[in-house]
């Protein structure tokens, strides 16, 4: 258990490796796999090789507390270490039914007009696919022995600005180069990073075009479980579209841990199908408006995915087009939930904020300035909802006794650092 992420319980095993591309300490596999080349482009989304030349996602993935993100990765592998999926599923199983979105063709001349599609799902996906967008970069990184590897990884954005903004998880492109963003017209273009935040696990890119169609954002706080919800994207970097899925929201105000120490709060979780690849892409509400920037599934269950929720995500993204990275809040405990409510103090970090407040291990966190804390997660929401140097009260019971500290916030450090 990290004492930096005020998380809510110790990560699950089995962890992989940090960022958007990992080659993870484990076994060599005993026949090494086909090496994939960069995918080349076929159709505006420039579709992968054939699937007899392309890795399985596998299960070997980076695991976040038994949560695996959904970029995907294939790669040129040496002395026997694989490039894997990182962020897939669990076990590399067959991926929940979807639906691939084509563009349709046009109609031969002289022929009747057809109507609109009376179909919500199918008049909502046409009209936000141009802003949608598949990513491929090239990846290089260094695996436990020390040795370079390097490879390919896939995953999605969308249209920001029409002036060339594009936003996507920070794990699509972390330690990349060369990235290219495909695009619904048949267009291919270079992109560079603005800037990225592993903490929020978020990253606005730039292409130089401007005659973009911007995705609008919606409002996430007025989603209520069971609003149906369609997320798009370029799941396992199939050829020919994007691929279509839907579903329910079914939790908000959800947390996890990820094993590089990131903690992301604020999440939307989703019955929809959200598969390695998706990483980056929207999760639309029915009018077509972002609510939920797809980041995880849950590695060890079936139908848990889960979302960026776009309201508290604005602010960053914000900042990330002006190219400027935030920091970040931390209290530094480690929490667990109380059977009789709070945030039960696991462990505190030696010369974090609430170390040099007197808080300590065993002490029961019931309230952060006026907000009440009734769980983990609740807590580590209210400490993302402010800066670095902030001061609040917070309320807590030790020994039976309800006690208060003023806590000056410290920074949360770089994830990975």
């Amino acid at each position: 258990m990290s004492a930096l992420t005020e998380q809510s319980s110790p990560p699950l095993s089995p962890p992989g490796g940090p960022g958007g591309a990992v080659f993870p300490p484990t076994a060599p596999p005993t026949t090494p796999p086909t090496a994939r080349p960069p995918a080349p482009p076929r159709g505006p989304w420039g579709g992968p090789p054939s699937p007899s030349d392309r890795p399985s996602p596998s299960p070997r993935g980076r695991f976040l507390g038994g949560v695996a993100v959904g970029a995907l990765v294939g790669a040129l592998v040496a002395g026997g270490i694989v490039a894997v999926a990182t962020h897939d599923d669990s076990g590399g199983s067959t991926p929940a039914p979807t639906t691939t979105a084509k563009a349709a063709a046009p109609a031969p001349a002289g022929s009747p007009v057809t109507a609109a599609p009376s179909n919500a799902i199918s008049a909502l996906v046409q009209k936000a696919e141009p802003s949608i967008v598949a990513i491929h970069d090239s990846i290089s990184q260094t695996d436990i022995f020390g040795r370079t590897e390097s490879g390919q990884a896939a995953g999605t954005g969308f249209v920001l600005s029409t002036d060339g903004y594009i936003v996507t998880n920070d794990h699509v492109v972390d330690g990349a180069t060369d990235i290219t963003v495909h695009f619904s017209d048949g267009k291919d273009a270079s992109a560079d990073v603005v800037a990225a935040d592993a903490n929020g696990d978020l990253a606005v890119l730039k292409v130089d075009r401007t005659d973009l169609q911007a995705l609008p954002l919606g409002d996430s706080d007025a989603l209520q479980i069971g609003d149906q919800v369609v997320a798009i994207g370029n799941a396992l970097d199939l050829s020919g579209g994007p691929t279509v899925t839907t579903g329910i929201v079914s939790a908000t105000g959800r947390s996890l841990d990820e094993p590089n120490g990131t903690h992301l709060s604020n999440l939307l979780q989703t019955d929809t199908a959200i598969n390695p690849g998706n990483s980056g892409g929207p999760l639309l509400d029915m009018q077509g408006q972002v609510v939920g920037i797809n980041t995880a599934i849950a590695g060890s269950a079936q139908n848990i995915g889960f979302a960026i929720a776009i309201n508290p995500a604005k602010a960053l993204i914000d900042q990330l087009q002006n190219g400027k990275v935030p920091a970040h809040a931390l209290l530094g405990v480690s929490t667990e939930p109380d059977p009789s409510g709070g945030a039960a103090i696991h462990d505190v970090t030696s010369g974090s904020a609430a170390d040099q407040a007197g808080l300590q291990a065993g002490d029961v966190i019931t309230k952060v300035d006026d907000t009440a804390i009734t769980s983990p997660d609740d807590l580590a929401a209210a400490v993302s909802g402010h800066q670095p140097g902030d001061q609040v009260t917070v309320t807590y019971q030790r020994d039976g006794a309800t006690k208060t500290a003023r806590v000056t916030l410290g920074s949360r450090p770089t994830a990975g650092d």
